[in-house]
């Protein structure tokens, strides 16, 4: 980073994002291996339905409480906001540690989806406050910076929270675990230092449907916003796919169990955290449009590829441990594919995010956001139910990666188009 970087304004925020992000994914990991190797269920349903459900009882209320807490961040300062959402996490925490004592399969998505609601009113006020702490190139940075960072947050909490649930005192040390990060998150956010309110005139509306209505309508017209917030949501919908489908694939598909499963998401998000790093790295304009095409690219070869290595396989009776799967040379290969397809979602999504943030007027930044925020969890719980629908629809697994590099194929085409459009005059106005 550059010595002009302002890491000290920036840290508090960086560290309550990835901190709850590790909290969000040790949960989420943690529920989505009990319903794949534990039977752990609702109403008798089958795995591949009752992995999608759980993964969708976060993503729901984000969707539907978004609109509300957009109007809140611009309404009020964002950073008491984001003070009060980390101070819930800690009682939400404790509710999951006695969900997991009890392994009770309700109180669990239960309290999933509250972390949910948690996570509606944090994200609009933690994106709104970032063009704020960062200029330039530096908003850039700091997003490949907190990308890197929530990678490895994921990373540790897909390790903990599938390596500990099956274990005797596993679900014990989970909820320790969370309530203690929930904890630190708090902590770190109250470091940070007040900022200005957008429009303190602005009238909340509390009517939900209306206003998530209203706000798509409002992002819509917003027209470089909303495209950028489109690419970002088509990431979140591949993402969530492939977090979704992973357990399934590894155990249906491969033959392998929860240690290859670990490493995959390992592999994943180490390499989606490098691949953030670089877009960092490389970024020399405020836009960086290039680097999301190169991506998104990278999306529509390496999951063809999966799809195509995988096709016709369907697991043995006994699934493989992580050992004896990696030192097979026939598995090196959807091995590369899926690191590299990590390394391109970085490419692609870092420049979006920043130029959703930067284009956004500042005076509304928090509800076009917020408007984001609403196409990522519809994007993402159309994701985690790709699965659901290739069941229904008796497909095979491997559908999806081929349904992830079709999708990518219409953005890059489309991102192609409009980068066409700068070298036209006549156009290069309604890019800015």
């Amino acid at each position: 980073m550059s010595s002009s970087f302002p890491l000290r304004r920036f840290a508090p925020l960086l560290g309550a994002q990835t901190l709850g992000a590790l909290n969000d994914n040790l949960f989420r990991y943690a529920l989505v291996t009990l319903a794949t190797f534990e039977g752990l269920t609702i109403l008798d349903l089958d795995r591949q339905v009752m992995v999608p459900i759980a993964a969708t009882a976060l993503t729901l209320p984000i969707f539907l409480f978004s609109a509300v807490a957009g109007q809140v961040a611009d309404r009020w300062d964002r950073m008491a906001i984001l003070r009060i959402t980390k101070l819930a996490e800690i009682v939400l925490m404790t509710l999951a540690a006695l969900a997991f004592w009890l392994n009770s399969a309700w109180l669990l998505l239960g309290t999933l989806f509250a972390m949910g609601v948690q996570s509606a009113f944090f994200i609009p006020a933690r994106s709104a406050a970032m063009p704020s702490l960062l200029q330039g190139r530096a908003l850039i940075r700091g997003n490949a910076m907190m990308s890197g960072a929530v990678n490895m947050a994921i990373l540790i909490g897909a390790g903990l929270g599938t390596g500990l649930v099956r274990q005797d005192q596993g679900p014990l040390i989970i909820g320790a675990i969370l309530i203690l990060v929930g904890v630190l998150g708090w902590a770190s956010i109250r470091a940070g230092a007040p900022l200005p309110v957008s429009d303190p005139s602005l009238k909340v509306r509390w009517n939900i449907i209306g206003e998530t209505a209203r706000q798509l309508r409002f992002a819509y017209q917003a027209k470089p916003v909303f495209r950028a917030l489109l690419g970002v949501a088509w990431f979140w919908m591949l993402a969530a796919a492939i977090v979704t489908l992973l357990p399934l694939y590894c155990a249906e598909v491969l033959g392998a169990d929860e240690t290859v499963v670990l490493v995959f998401s390992a592999l994943f998000t180490v390499c989606a955290a490098l691949g953030a790093i670089i877009c960092g790295a490389l970024a020399r304009h405020e836009d960086s449009l290039l680097l999301s095409l190169i991506g998104a690219v990278g999306l529509i070869a390496f999951p063809l590829d999966i799809m195509i290595t995988g096709w016709g396989q369907s697991a043995g009776e006994t699934l493989i441990g992580a050992k004896a799967f990696f030192t097979d040379p026939a598995h090196w290969r959807i091995t590369f594919d899926l690191a590299m397809a990590a390394i391109c979602t970085g490419l692609y999504v870092v420049p979006l995010q920043a130029m959703a943030q930067r284009r956004a007027d500042p005076e509304k930044r928090a509800r076009l956001l917020a408007a984001g925020s609403i196409l990522y969890a519809a994007s993402a719980s159309l994701g985690q139910f790709v699965l659901a629908g290739l069941n229904l629809a008796h497909l095979p697994l491997q559908g999806a990666f081929g349904f992830i590099a079709l999708g990518s194929l219409a953005v890059a085409l489309f991102m192609a188009w409009r980068m066409s459009l700068r070298h036209t005059p006549i156009q290069s106005g309604k890019l800015q």
